[in-house]
């Protein structure tokens, strides 16, 4: 009996002696054994799908005894799993352990990892209606968004303003706040857009274009590029005479002027056939440009907001104002790219001033007054749609334009350049067409 007692006793110490020292060959549940490790990537990132459809993420975890891994979720309400294939049932914490039972000498390993399931992204855009005058005429609130479902608006300022569904009611001088929301439910996020509208006495921001001119008229004081162009069928419809072509900047480098001077009597540069034509103008980019993106959008230059009017101060020479045939287009160029016919190009929007004296005066000029400028039709198809850059027309709008894409690039260019009213002797004439620009250009 005693030799029966002794030799269990030594059996259970050596039994246990080899479960501490990781001998044996214990089961799945054995807490003994070698100590071993369980590498379980990462599994998020993947966001919840649009039901019925349900997101699924294979999951990945390997253990350094070699031994099979199983995983479970901790988060059943959010999250499932069926072998190694983990199912995002909604947006939330998703919980996951990978286990590796132990045996053949390993103790048991686990790993877990929590991570967050996103809602899928929504984007809103809402456009500024820009300053508005203090009366009782309701404003138009415009948003749209990828999603069929409604937007609304509400007003943090109401003093100033508030919303009736889609209106916005002025009540006050002031700048209004409006946002505009869209509920994501439980698959979408949630966004909202804010816009700040000023009204009545209230101004938008000032944006400045340009502030002035580098020495030599190479550029603008901001480092933009100035370029110009002008020719007429006197001269080969290129300008590269420096007695007809001439830009100059004032020594305060505050005045940029532009003059081309036609001369038909000139020995050097004969009237073709007796009758006169030509172009004439300059363009100035945006701070920092030499040129615009050719392969994409370009993002630099001015980006508009709640902001009404170009603001500039103008001059032109008495004998073009006085031809009546005076008008000056002005283009802003945006930084949306697109291919016409396979070639770059950038949506151009266009507006005609008609300047009020040759002196140099101030005009503040809408941007509601700019249009597209559509693409040439193709006289073999008349029936083709208007585009712009191969746009479609009628899929563009021109606030939305200004409100997504920089002003990258403003340009100057003659409606009629003058072939009429001549500043010297008639018997030898030239026609001169100048512009003067005088200070900064801005927005506001």
């Amino acid at each position: 009996m005693t030799t029966t007692i002794g030799l269990s006793a030594v059996a259970l110490s050596c039994a246990a002696f080899l479960a501490a020292c990781g001998g044996g060959g214990g089961g799945g549940g054995d807490e003994g054994g070698a100590v071993q490790a369980v590498d379980f990537a990462f599994p998020g990132g993947e966001t919840v799908a649009i039901p019925p459809e349900i997101a699924t993420v294979e999951l990945v975890a390997t253990s350094s005894s070699g031994g099979p891994v199983t995983f479970t979720s901790n988060t059943p309400d959010t999250c499932t799993v069926s072998g190694s294939t983990l199912s995002l049932l909604k947006a939330g914490e998703c919980s996951v352990t990978a286990t590796q039972a132990g045996g053949d000498g390993y103790a048991p390993a686990s790993s877990s990892q929590l991570f967050v399931i996103p809602k899928r992204p929504q984007l809103i855009s809402f456009i500024n209606p820009g300053w508005q005058p203090l009366d009782s005429t309701p404003v138009p609130l415009t948003a749209a968004s990828n999603l069929d479902r409604p937007i609304t608006f509400s007003s943090s300022t109401p003093d100033v303003c508030s919303v009736s569904g889609s209106s916005m009611l002025k009540l006050a001088n002031g700048m209004c706040v409006i946002t505009a929301t869209q509920d994501g439910g439980d698959i979408y996020v949630t966004p909202s857009v804010e816009k700040k509208i000023p009204i009545g006495t209230e101004m938008a921001p000032k944006l400045t274009f340009l502030s002035g001119y580098k020495a030599d008229g190479s550029a603008t004081a901001e480092e933009g590029s100035i370029g110009t162009f002008a020719g007429s069928n006197l001269d080969g419809w290129w300008c590269g005479d420096p007695n007809w072509c001439a830009r100059s900047v004032s020594g305060d480098g505050s005045r940029f002027t532009f003059s081309y001077k036609m001369q038909p009597k000139d020995p050097n540069h004969p009237n073709n056939d007796g009758w006169m034509g030509g172009y004439w103008g300059f363009n100035m980019l945006a701070g920092g440009l030499s040129e615009l993106a050719s392969s994409g959008d370009t993002n630099t230059g001015v980006h508009i907001d709640a902001q009404a009017a170009l603001k500039l101060r103008l001059a032109q020479n008495a004998e073009w104002f006085n031809t009546g045939s005076n008008g000056v287009n002005i283009d802003l160029i945006l930084g949306h790219f697109a291919l016409r016919d396979g070639n770059a190009c950038n949506v151009k929007l266009r507006t005609t001033l008609k300047p009020s004296a040759a002196a140099a005066a101030n005009y503040s000029v809408s941007l509601k007054s700019f249009a597209f400028v559509k693409d040439d039709r193709n006289p073999d198809k008349p029936d083709d749609p208007d585009k712009v850059c191969g746009l479609l027309l009628a899929s563009l709008d021109v606030a939305s334009e200004l409100q997504t894409y920089a002003i990258s690039k403003i340009e100057f260019s003659a409606v009629s350049v003058n072939t009429t009213v001549s500043s010297t002797p008639m018997d030898y004439p030239t026609y001169p067409t100048e512009l003067t620009l005088t200070g900064g250009i801005t927005f506001q």
